[in-house]
């Protein structure tokens, strides 16, 4: 008796031993987040996405409200994690965020992190143009004499170089460079994507802003971490498709460039279906 007493003992410590030794069930990517309590979103300089107000170091932008729309659907706090556009695939391999908005998914980032199925929205190509000016088709200023005024080493600036061989293209270091030759009268146009011409309109004061066809709808995304199991992506992807396809991208949208004076009627939003 006393030897199958302590034979199932034995056996139940050994049970128990080995209980403790196999790992604990791993956490799913979404419970990651849910259960830390915050989703931590990249924030890099670049209005409209992010802005900081150099006063109140305060975030405002689309990027910042769809990241604080998307904390209230997870029940978890919003987290914005400052970082740089050249930094933010090395932040989201690190784990440092959790996502960062407003990043193409183009093929050398897919080899590093991962993306939603569904884009976050769209932008175009554009032009902001000098006031008198008439165009409606990318080969109205493609003509010698125009100046367009574009950023180094942009998928625009390769593209505008396709697109106009007969005009004069000016490169310039950044956006706010590009642009300030433009009010200066040293380039006839800029061109960047239309989003970021729309709010540089309002600082400037002049020039307006037009999608010349073809238009070239660009999709942009969300980046995300590498996970063994995907359900913080499909999360994400059906989070951005429901906000995409019932307006509310186009909402968040049009009430932040509302702060900065701009008419959301007289501009082009993000969701190509409505461009004309």
């Amino acid at each position: 008796m006393f030897k199958r007493r302590t034979m199932m003992q034995l056996a139940a410590a050994a049970t128990l031993s080995l209980a403790s030794a196999l790992p604990a069930t791993a956490q799913t990517a979404l419970e990651s987040v849910t259960e830390r309590g915050t989703l931590r979103v990249g924030m890099a300089a670049a209005d409209p996405w992010f802005y900081k107000d150099p006063i109140s170091e305060e975030w405002t932008g689309v990027g910042v409200q769809m990241g604080q729309a998307m904390a209230e659907d997870l029940g978890v706090t919003f987290e914005p994690v400052e970082t740089t556009w050249a930094n933010s695939v090395a932040a989201i391999q690190a784990g440092q965020i959790d996502l960062m908005f407003v990043l193409d998914a183009t093929e050398e980032r897919k080899k590093a992190i991962d993306f939603p199925e569904h884009p976050l929205f769209y932008y175009a190509m554009g032009a902001l143009i000098q006031d008198g000016m008439e165009i409606t088709d990318w080969q109205d200023l493609n003509v010698e004499g125009t100046t367009v005024g574009v950023t180094l080493g942009t998928s625009v600036d390769r593209l505008l170089t396709e697109t106009l061989p007969n005009a004069k293209i000016e490169r310039f270091a950044s956006n706010d460079e590009a642009v300030a030759a433009f009010a200066s009268g040293r380039v006839d146009a800029v061109s960047q994507f239309h989003p970021a011409l729309i709010v540089q309109v309002s600082r400037i004061g002049t020039g307006s802003v037009v999608l010349p066809r073809p238009i070239h709808a660009v999709p942009t995304s969300v980046g995300l971490p590498n996970a063994a199991d995907s359900s913080f992506k499909d999360w994400v992807n059906e989070f951005i498709t429901k906000t995409y396809e019932s307006g509310k991208t186009t909402e968040i949208f049009e009430a932040y460039i509302s702060t900065k004076g701009i008419d959301p009627a007289a501009v082009p939003g993000l969701v190509k279906e409505d461009w004309d």
